[in-house]
């Protein structure tokens, strides 16, 4: 998804130009990684997609889940010790810690009673021109992760100059 600019893959999506329009207006974009069956019919969807979802609306932001449009989605239940998060954008003009932090909670909630979950996590900036401003890409285990996030000391990657930076609030 460390793309330089996220149009190309909403109009690989089949969305409309005024659909990419509407979405790039939203606070956060939430992008599954999604597996389409053999059919080409369907797509497997990542059952924490809505729960992200939620806990994000819930707190009050603008939230949008990029799915290809045309495809049936179906839940894909985990059975690993693996949990892949979807790609979440957020727009530029939002604090981007105040939101990762609900994440943190989130993930601190759903793994307190699991262990050795490995937490697959990635998150980028968009500008209002579709942009991707930095990106930020974390892996391992659940409570790090979330104690990452919470803190808001992660590093960030200028996707522009490929320089490494650490950011207390994006």
């Amino acid at each position: 998804m460390q793309e330089e600019n996220i149009l190309s893959d909403l109009r690989n999506k089949s969305y409309t130009e005024e659909d990419i329009v509407k979405m790039l207006q939203k606070q956060i974009l939430i992008v599954p990684q999604l597996i389409v069956e053999d059919t080409g019919k369907s797509q497997l969807v990542r059952s924490n997609v809505s729960d992200i979802r939620k806990v994000l609306t819930q707190a009050g932001y603008d939230t949008e889940v990029v799915l290809d449009k045309g495809l049936e989605r179906r839940a894909l239940i985990r059975k690993s010790a693996d949990y892949i998060l979807p790609v979440i954008l957020f727009a530029t003009s939002i604090p981007v810690s105040v939101a990762t932090g609900y994440i943190a909670n989130w993930l601190f909630t759903r793994f307190a009673q699991e262990q050795n979950i490995n937490i697959k996590y990635e998150h980028a900036r968009f500008g209002p021109d579709g942009k991707i401003v930095d990106y930020v890409k974390l892996e391992g285990e659940s409570r790090h992760v979330a104690e990452i996030l919470k803190s808001g000391k992660f590093e960030v990657t200028n996707s522009t100059t490929s320089s490494k930076s650490s950011k207390r609030d994006s």
